[in-house]
C-alpha cells in the first residue's frame, strides 16, 4: 500500500486558514458571552387553547395527568409508557430543583395558532415548543388538551 501524501507536507495555507477560522469563532463566542448578545427569536403565535396540567406518580409506576384547575383526571400513562413525556418531565423537575421551585406547581400546555404545542413551566420560565421534537412527540401531549371543535 502506498502513502497517499507520498512524503509531501500538509499544505501550510490550509493550516493557516483553519487556525484563522477557529480563532475567529472563539473570539466571536467570547464577545457574545461578555456583551450578552443574543440572536433574535421568532415571536410566538397566540394561544388558541390552553390548560394547566399537573403530573403525579402513582404507586404502581403509572403517571396520572390532572387538570390543575378542576383536579379532574385527564389521562393515566401506564408504567414504562410514553418515554418522551417522562423525559420532558424529568428535565423540567431537574430545572425546578436548580431554581428551588415547588415541584408540584402545574405546567401550562398550550396549542398555538400555528398548530404547535408548547409546554411552559411557570416556576422556571422555561418554554418548550414540542413541535421541535417531531410530530410524534408533539402528538404525545395532544390527549392532555380538549379536542378542538370541528368546523361545520
Amino acid at each position: 500500500m502506498t502513502d497517499a501524501f507520498g512524503g509531501r507536507p500538509f499544505p501550510r495555507g490550509v493550516l493557516i486558514a483553519i487556525a484563522s477560522l477557529l480563532s475567529f469563532v472563539i473570539i466571536a463566542i467570547g464577545i457574545a458571552r461578555l456583551t450578552g448578545a443574543k440572536l433574535p427569536q421568532a415571536p410566538l403565535t397566540p394561544e388558541v387553547q390552553s390548560r394547566e396540567i399537573s403530573f403525579r406518580d402513582l404507586p404502581n409506576g403509572s403517571l396520572a395527568v390532572h387538570d390543575a384547575e378542576t383536579g379532574g383526571l385527564i389521562h393515566t400513562l401506564p408504567p414504562g409508557d410514553e418515554g418522551f413525556i417522562r423525559g420532558v418531565l424529568r428535565s423540567m423537575a431537574r430545572q425546578r430543583g436548580g431554581h428551588g421551585a415547588d415541584i408540584t406547581e402545574p405546567f401550562h400546555l398550550a396549542r398555538r395558532e400555528n398548530g404547535h404545542l408548547t409546554l411552559e413551566d411557570p416556576a422556571t420560565g422555561i418554554l418548550i415548543d414540542l413541535k421541535a421534537f417531531g410530530p410524534s412527540n408533539q402528538a404525545a401531549f395532544e390527549p392532555f388538551l380538549p379536542a378542538l371543535p370541528t368546523s361545520p
